[in-house]
């Protein structure tokens, strides 16, 4: 069985070396975050996971962190410029911030949430199935569990994220993080 959540973030990003150059410049997308799981074993209310539970697992708060947000390769070499302009509401990452690299930053960061948070709807066997990015309404980016273990596209190194404080304040809890950074 497999069950989806959707997120949004209103998230601005710039992508060094896009073939379309406004991209390189930073600029902003409606974003939607799709999370899908599957399970072969009900949990006690016959669901995949209860979707309140999903959010409760910190995989909110993930979603959360990119709204209003400005998400930069710490690569470029305005990362540290434009992390001043924004200092509430930014993040530096150690990839080029794709629809597809964020594909795969999710789904990799939402698939370790689940497997370390406590399994509060009596979830049996939920686990990550797929992501998808949808950057704007006519293209979106899949990662899903037949491409994980493929590194062709690069890490995400959860760890070497810069996550502004204004955005971990946020935050309803920082279990998740904790349990991921350690």
């Amino acid at each position: 069985m497999l069950i989806r959540k959707l997120f949004k973030a209103e998230m601005a990003h710039a992508t060094v070396g896009a073939y379309t150059t406004r991209c390189h410049h930073v600029h902003g997308h409606s974003y939607r975050f799709e999370l899908f799981l599957r399970a072969d074993h009900p949990n006690p209310a016959q669901m995949v996971s209860d979707f309140k539970a999903v959010k409760d697992s910190g995989i909110a708060d993930l979603f959360d962190s990119f709204d209003h947000a400005v998400v930069l390769w710490d690569k470029d070499q305005r990362a540290d410029i434009i992390a001043r302009i924004n200092p509430d509401r930014h993040i530096l990452v150690p990839f080029n911030p794709t629809a597809e690299m964020l594909a795969k930053a999710c789904f990799e960061i939402c698939r370790s949430i689940l497997e370390t948070a406590p399994k509060v709807s009596g979830e049996v066997d939920a686990r990550m199935a797929r992501m998808i990015v949808h950057e704007t309404d006519s293209g979106f980016a899949q990662f899903d569990d037949t491409d994980a273990g493929l590194d062709k596209f690069g890490p995400v190194r959860f760890r070497d994220w810069v996550i502004s404080d204004g955005i971990r304040k946020a935050w309803r809890s920082s279990a998740w993080y904790d349990a991921l950074v350690r």
